[in-house]
């Protein structure tokens, strides 16, 4: 179901099949209605993965996002799927897994929209799709609080990030804080960006917790997470020469991370940036072509799997890949799907043998447009 463009040295990126599927490499298509597109993919424990799509729900005068949520077991099985659907829009931008093999999805919640106003929304599912936690939470109107990170904390807490922004005009503060398991708040700061749109996003590794993001739209910092004053500390950052922003990061052993990160403002340029442990710029690594970057993550054999798109302006056109890089940021292998037409990536997660699961979706040409599906592909890596 995927051809090789290029020869892959020290890297192979083959179909994986399992005992319990129909046949190898067996696609797993996820719909909706009216369509979906990826927002955040990950590991679930024990195998398989979760993941969120927004599927735009049409009204008289527009559109709500509305979030399903997916489990899926290794084998290409569906456990469950949920809908968040209440009232007004429902976006999610970050999910992770926490004690109990709870489910946590983190985002926006327009249910008790007033004017100009939207809050924080986290909701937790069990293991078998049941709604332990939900809880919408932040500043009053006339505000947006959006949570856009979320990663486990070494106590079982969670750190969350994301935005504080005065509406309808003004910049988007940074808010980062430290939650229990029941949403309750341990701590929470709030600093000024200077951003109008800013997503800050959450790693969590053995060697740290960081929050990521831009500052003035061209400066990016990363922080580290300090639990115990509740406080964050500049550990690293560098300014672009255009607007950016950071698609996602991977924590390293040695205490460092490598950041993907998409320029705008211009023709699309996509970037990997490697961090010493210590905060500095070890590499800095363009994506060939214009490219954007959906997500990343890293095999336990230190290889960083980038999932992501180029796009052609001239033929108008889009082609989703998955690029591997190996610790000097050498680009090692790619792959592509073989689905005819267009398509552009959601996310990539690893899996525990050692591969990833790739989701991205078909681009649709036609006028007016159809709903398009989410598909993913487990991808064995040798």
């Amino acid at each position: 179901m995927f051809s090789f463009r290029a020869p892959l040295t020290a890297l192979a990126l083959v179909l994986c099949g399992s005992a319990s599927t129909a046949h190898a490499g067996a696609r797993v298509t996820l719909d909706a209605p009216n369509g979906l597109e990826t927002q955040a993919i990950t590991a679930a424990p024990g195998g398989g993965f979760a993941l969120v799509a927004q599927e735009l729900v049409p009204y008289d005068g527009g559109t709500d996002p509305r979030v399903h949520v997916f489990r899926y077991e290794d084998n290409g099985r569906l456990r469950w799927e949920r809908v968040i659907d209440r009232r007004g829009p429902q976006i999610a931008r970050a999910i992770t897994y926490g004690p109990g093999e709870i489910l946590y999805v983190a985002g926006l919640d327009g249910s008790e929209l007033t004017e100009n106003g939207y809050q924080s929304m986290l909701v937790g599912f069990g293991p078998g799709g049941d709604v332990v936690k939900d809880d919408v939470f932040g500043e009053p109107a006339p505000a947006e609080d959006f949570l856009s990170g979320i990663g486990l904390a070494p106590s079982g807490d969670f750190f969350v990030s994301g935005r504080l922004k005065a509406t309808p005009e003004g910049t988007a503060d940074m808010q980062v804080m430290q939650l229990t398991g029941d949403g309750d708040i341990v701590w929470s700061l709030t600093e000024k960006n200077g951003s109008k749109e800013s997503y800050p996003i959450v790693v969590s590794g053995p060697s740290g917790s960081f929050v990521v993001g831009t500052f003035e739209n061209r400066r990016v910092f990363v922080s580290r997470i300090d639990a115990a004053t509740g406080s964050i500390a500049k550990f690293a950052g560098f300014t672009t020469e255009r607007r950016c922003a950071v698609a996602q990061a991977t924590t390293l052993p040695d205490g460092g991370l490598v950041l993907g990160i998409n320029l705008s403002h211009g023709e699309n340029e996509a970037r990997l940036v490697r961090i010493s442990g210590g905060g500095e710029v070890i590499w800095d690594v363009k994506v060939p072509g214009k490219s954007t970057i959906a997500d990343i993550t890293r095999l336990p054999s230190g290889v960083v799997v980038v999932a992501g798109t180029s796009d052609d302006p001239e033929a108008l056109t889009a082609q989703a890949w998955l690029k591997a890089y190996d610790e000097t940021g050498t680009e090692i292998g790619e792959i592509l799907p073989e689905m005819a037409g267009q398509t552009r990536a959601g996310g990539v997660t690893s899996d525990r043998d050692g591969g990833v699961y790739f989701a991205y979706s078909p681009v649709d040409e036609s006028i007016p447009a159809q709903p398009v599906p989410v598909i993913v592909e487990r991808i064995r890596v040798d």
